[in-house]
C-alpha cells in the first residue's frame, strides 16, 4: 500500500463558484510527485493481487479435478470473499438516503500538491494513492458540493445518519456496504488528518465535502464536513459468502463400495472421503470431484467405516455426513 505523506486539510478548496479544486493535500516533504493516473507501484499491487488470488484457489483446484464453469464459480467466490480482505477498486457509489448515484473516478496528487478533482462535477474521486475501499484502513471519497450552476453531487452529504449504508461497486459488479457511523466538520485548518486517512485500522470509508461558510476572498468554505462509515462484512454483493454446504446423505458402504448423494448446492466443487478404524479413528483417504460419479472404491471397504463431507468454492468443509459401515 503506498505510503500517504503528513498532510494538512487547510489547503482543500473546493469546487465552488470559481471552479477551485480540492486541494486536500499540500506539498509533499519529498519533491515527488503523483498525477491522478495509477502508478507503476499501484500497477504492481494489483498484480500482487491477482497472483495471491490464484493462489488461495490452487488448493482446492490440486485436490479436484475441476471442470472450467466450476473453476469459473471457484474463481468468482473467491474474489467476492477476497474483496472484503484486500479491498476494490471502486468505479460506483450509491447512498441511497440521500439520491447519490455517481462513477468513481481514481485521482492522485497533482504536481502543485493538490488532491485531484473528478472531471465532472457529479462525480466522486477516489484518493487513489490511498486505502482501497474494503482494505484495512480508511479509504477516502471526496465529492463537489456545488459548482457554478448550483447542487452537486456530495450537496446533501450533510443529511446522512448513523445507520445509513452507502455501496461501493467494482468493475466486476461486487459490492461492498458501509454503514455510517457518524458525521463531523471540522474548520478547514484543523481536520484529523492522521485519523481521515489513516492506514493502519478497521475496514472505513470517509466521505470529504466542503461545508460552513463560503469565504468569498479566499475561495474556498471555512470547513471541511467528513462522513465516517464501516464495512458491514456479511453484505458483500452479489454472492455471499454462504454457511458451510450441508452434510451429503445416504451414505452407504456396499461390497467395495462407498457411495453417497450429490449435495444440492451450485458452488460445491467436491468431496472428501473419511475411512475409520475400529477404534473410531478417521483419516481422509479420497477426493471426489463434484461432477464425478459420487462412489468411492476400496477393496477392503467391508472392513472399515466411513463419513463423506462436501466441499464449496468458498474452501469451506461441511460436517460428517453420518457414519456408514461396510457390511
Amino acid at each position: 500500500m503506498k505510503k500517504i505523506i503528513v498532510l494538512s486539510i487547510s489547503s482543500l478548496i473546493c469546487f465552488i463558484l470559481a471552479g477551485y479544486n480540492y486541494g486536500i493535500f499540500p506539498n509533499q516533504e519529498t519533491s515527488t510527485t503523483h498525477s491522478p493516473q495509477k502508478t507503476e507501484q499501484a500497477e504492481g499491487q494489483k498484480k500482487n493481487v491477482s497472483a495471491a488470488s490464484e493462489n488461495d484457489q490452487s488448493p482446492l483446484t490440486d485436490e479436484f479435478t475441476l471442470l472450467k464453469s466450476e473453476v469459473k464459480k471457484l474463481t468468482e467466490a473467491q474474489s467476492k470473499e477476497s474483496a472484503q480482505n484486500k479491498g476494490i477498486t471502486p468505479v460506483k457509489v450509491e447512498i441511497p438516503s440521500i439520491n447519490v448515484e455517481a462513477n468513481i473516478e481514481q485521482v492522485g496528487i497533482l504536481d502543485n500538491g493538490q488532491m485531484g478533482v473528478p472531471q465532472a462535477v457529479n462525480d466522486v474521486g477516489w484518493f487513489e494513492p490511498g486505502v482501497k475501499p474494503g482494505s484495512k484502513g480508511s479509504s477516502v471519497l471526496a465529492g463537489h458540493v456545488d459548482s457554478k450552476t448550483g447542487p452537486a453531487i456530495f450537496f446533501n452529504l450533510k443529511d446522512l445518519k448513523p445507520g445509513d449504508e452507502i455501496f461501493v461497486t467494482d468493475e466486476q459488479g461486487t459490492t461492498l456496504t458501509f454503514t455510517v457511523k457518524d458525521q463531523k466538520s471540522y474548520p478547514r485548518g484543523s481536520a484529523p488528518i492522521d485519523e481521515i486517512f489513516q492506514t493502519t485500522e478497521g475496514q472505513n470509508l470517509n466521505l470529504i465535502t466542503c461545508s460552513g461558510t463560503f469565504n468569498r476572498s479566499e475561495g474556498t468554505h471555512e470547513e471541511r464536513l467528513v462522513v465516517f462509515a464501516e464495512l458491514k462484512k456479511e453484505e458483500v454483493k452479489p454472492g455471499n459468502k454462504e454457511a458451510a454446504p450441508d452434510s451429503p446423505e445416504n451414505v452407504e458402504v456396499t461390497g467395495t463400495f462407498v457411495t453417497w448423494h450429490a449435495v444440492r448446492k451450485d458452488n460445491i466443487v467436491g468431496y472428501r472421503i473419511y475411512r475409520g478404524d475400529k477404534e473410531g479413528n478417521f483419516e481422509k483417504v479420497g477426493s471426489i470431484s463434484a461432477h464425478e460419479r459420487k462412489s468411492y472404491t476400496d477393496e477392503n471397504a467391508a472392513d472399515y467405516s466411513y463419513y463423506v463431507t462436501a466441499i464449496d468454492a468458498y474452501g469451506q468443509e461441511s460436517k460428517p455426513s453420518e457414519i456408514a459401515e461396510g457390511k
